[in-house]
């Protein structure tokens, strides 16, 4: 039996689709497409995976992905893959998909480098140790975070943020700076905390 996926359309914008009679979100409530993502790897589900809209709620099941279907892969945590499927984003366990050890440990080894990618490289830690000592400077080129970074240090290390909510009073000025799957949360300029 093939499933009919119909959009249920809003004023235009595909809200959800229906497949087998139920409507399924196109994006899940609380998350933002990822449009800006700009690498991804291709899995195909060795078996039927459950897709959950929280890897840390397995009673958060969006829909059923077939097996043998084809997933883009955005990330890896834990024992889970963030997927795309038919503009679905969610979350499968690691081994419902074929090759998947090979497929986590691509996203913790970049492609080796051209001469050209590494000497720029070295040109941009050797700026960010003139500008903020050996210390901060190495952190930043390896695009981390701590507590107690300025906004400035923030932007050299994960680059401009999707967006910025600014909140204050006359005293205290607070910034909200979203990336992909952090929001950094400034105080006064400092970086605070995030989630």
């Amino acid at each position: 039996m093939k499933a009919k996926c119909l959009p249920v359309l809003f004023m235009g914008w595909a809200l959800s689709v229906q497949i087998f009679g139920m409507d399924i979100p196109t994006v899940l409530p609380g998350r933002i497409p990822q449009q800006d993502t700009l690498s991804y790897r291709k899995g195909v589900l060795n078996k039927t995976a459950r897709l959950f809209s929280d890897k840390d709620n397995t009673s958060s099941v969006v829909l059923y992905i077939p097996a043998d279907s084809t997933v883009e892969i955005l990330g890896s945590e834990d024992a889970y893959f963030l997927v795309r499927f038919k503009n679905i984003e969610g979350y499968i366990f690691q081994r419902k998909v074929k090759g998947f050890e090979d497929i986590r440990n691509s996203f913790f080894a970049p492609p080796p480098a051209t001469e050209e990618q590494i000497e720029q490289n070295s040109d941009r830690i050797s700026s960010f140790i003139n500008k903020y000592g050996p210390e901060r400077g190495r952190k930043i080129a390896q695009h981390k975070i701590w507590r107690g970074m300025t906004r400035e240090m923030v932007m050299d290390s994960w680059g401009k943020p999707r967006a910025i909510n600014i909140y204050g009073t006359r005293m205290t000025r607070r910034e909200e700076w979203e990336y992909n799957r952090y929001v950094l949360i400034f105080e006064n300029g400092i970086l605070a905390r995030w989630r």
